[in-house]
């Protein structure tokens, strides 16, 4: 499991490193920060400040942006259908009952 720290605790972590002389290993010892994972928070706070410091995840779930805008509305279209398909579930509908409206628009 990937740890998600804080910017605040990151640059805590650098400024104990740099300001106040506080060993690597003892911060391990009392925070639970890996060396090598201090060690790249300060290389980046000194190269890029604390912007350096902030998270760079990437979202995997992004829709492409070379993807056709029909697409998009066909997507659009059926996340509607299958809401008006949910409501009418909930409603006692049968399976079949709430699907009939989804193939008629189809």
């Amino acid at each position: 499991m990937v740890n998600q720290y804080s910017l605040d605790f990151k640059l805590k972590i650098v400024k104990m490193i740099l300001n106040e002389n506080i060993s690597k290993h003892q911060i391990e010892r009392t925070y639970s920060v890996a060396r090598k994972t201090q060690r790249e928070w300060v290389r980046k706070y000194q190269a890029e400040g604390i912007s350096g410091l902030v998270s760079k995840r990437k979202i995997k779930d992004q829709i492409p942006s070379n993807q056709e805008p029909e697409s998009v509305e066909s997507l659009k279209h059926e996340i509607l259908m299958l809401k008006v398909e949910i409501e009418r579930l909930k409603r006692g509908y049968s399976s079949e009952e709430a699907k009939y409206v989804k193939k008629n628009r189809s």
